[in-house]
């Protein structure tokens, strides 16, 4: 009777459902509900304008919680898909702050409006571009500057920007400028850079209209220049020297465009941190670096050499390894080298004769990306001088034509050609890959290695 007795007990013990929770009500409570009302908008204004919108049906907790987030209003897709009555209504109707407005592909003159709209009082983030198939080139409405005060960033698309004088914008929050295909004076932008105490980055694509840029900045990190030398309109003014002038905490310059510099003159007076530079093409006028001089990619006078800098891109079209190795004696600590090539290259005294011994090759060298690699004498010459020379070398990558990279029979030629054997670096890993892999997911300037997907 004692063991039965003990066995009911136990099936009854067992068979209780657990306690309550403190406080009653349901077991699995909604926790987020619980969060008080500004970190819940903060959460809204974060999500894509239509999930947040979609909020309000969760509960009768969250319904008010969409019109009084800090607005987060994006709309994108083809030409004419602009809903400008929804835009307008969605402004009408908040009440809240502005955190992010961006607009695209717009053919319309109903921005001015919805710039002077109370509900985008305190916007943050402006991200607006007229339809480039606008002609002429639609003016970005003066309104546009109200946000002065509040914007941490600004994404203008093709537009004429406003004329202003120094002094008379003053961005004192804004850390990221982008300018695509816009149309502005030199001494406007020079103006609008002047007012940036705290700018991070500065991104100019395929934007005219100023002949010199001359950067001061005690802030900028990243300046990225996407150039054509082949503008839309044969009367647009193309940028012609580019000067860094006081630049004390930039550590990237990217040059993004598809095309050569046109004879394009840089000069480097200071910047002190600069880590990654590129990419350099033959085209290019003048270089200077402190006071060493390159005239194209050719070494004209050395007199300055850049520890800071460790990512080199090259487009040097004609694959000359004695101009590579001249240019790169100006950097001593580089660590990854991207060149790029579409010629089948030219003899390179440096080859078969013995190097003396540079720091860059000895001690810091650990990537290198060729592309594109043809399997021809110049470019095996190339490949193998790093090869046999680069003490630390951990890879390289060979791009090559998709027919060539399924083909054992090639790759095992040029492995033979290229000595695999004898490299210096006994880790050092090299593949064959086809072009794909230079397809770029967002803009090279958001990227930490950004000549990994493009050169």
């Amino acid at each position: 009777m004692g063991a039965q007795a003990k066995r009911k007990r136990s099936h009854q013990s067992g068979s209780q459902e657990p306690p309550p929770r403190a406080g009653g009500g349901d077991p699995d409570p909604d926790l987020v509900s619980l969060l008080p009302d500004g970190v819940l908008g903060d959460i809204i204004s974060l999500l894509p304008t239509a999930d947040g919108a979609r909020t309000q049906a969760i509960s009768r907790r969250w319904r008010p919680l969409w019109r009084s987030a800090p607005l987060n209003l994006a709309t994108r897709g083809g030409v004419g898909s602009v809903d400008e009555a929804a835009v307008s209504s969605i402004l009408a109707a908040h009440g809240g702050p502005a955190r992010r407005f961006a607009v695209s592909n717009l053919a319309l003159a109903g921005l001015d409006g919805w710039l002077r709209s109370p509900a985008l009082d305190g916007l943050r983030e402006l991200d607006v571009s007229y339809s480039a198939a606008a002609s002429p080139k639609p003016a970005m409405p003066p309104s546009a500057l109200r946000f002065c005060p509040t914007l941490r960033a600004a994404h203008l698309g093709c537009c004429l920007f406003p004329n202003v004088v120094a002094g008379q914008v003053h961005f004192p929050n804004l850390q990221h400028l982008t300018l695509r295909l816009v149309t502005v004076s030199e001494h406007s932008l020079h103006a609008m850079l002047a007012g940036c105490p705290v700018l991070n980055s500065l991104v100019l694509k395929y934007s005219y209209g100023f002949r010199r840029l001359r950067i001061n900045s005690q802030s900028l990190n990243c300046l990225a220049v996407h150039y054509s030398d082949h503008p839309d309109k044969a009367e647009e003014i193309m940028l012609q020297e580019l000067i860094l002038e006081n630049t004390p905490c930039l550590e990237r310059l990217i040059h993004g465009g598809p095309y050569g510099d046109c004879g394009m003159r840089v000069s480097v007076i200071s910047a002190p941190k600069l880590m990654l530079l590129g990419r350099l093409t033959d085209g290019i006028g003048r270089l200077e670096l402190g006071g060493t001089v390159f005239q194209g990619l050719k070494l004209i006078r050395m007199a300055t050499t850049m520890r800071s800098l460790k990512v080199l891109a090259l487009f040097n079209n004609a694959l000359c390894l004695d101009v590579i190795i001249n240019f790169m004696r100006c950097f001593p600590c580089l660590e990854k080298l991207y060149i790029r090539t579409y010629a089948s290259g030219m003899e390179n005294a440096w080859a078969d004769k013995p190097v003396d011994r540079l720091e860059w090759l000895d001690l810091h060298l650990k990537r290198i990306v060729l592309g594109f690699y043809l399997g021809k004498k110049p470019h095996v010459d190339v490949a193998s001088f790093f090869l046999l020379n680069a003490g630390m070398l951990e890879s390289m990558k060979l791009v090559v034509e998709t027919h060539q990279v399924n083909n054992k029979k090639w790759i095992e030629k040029q492995r033979k050609h290229l000595q695999l054997e004898n490299r210096a670096s006994r880790s050092a890993q090299i593949e064959f890959v086809t072009f794909h892999c230079f397809s770029c997911p967002k803009d090279i300037n958001e990227l930490s290695e950004p000549f990994e997907h493009t050169l």
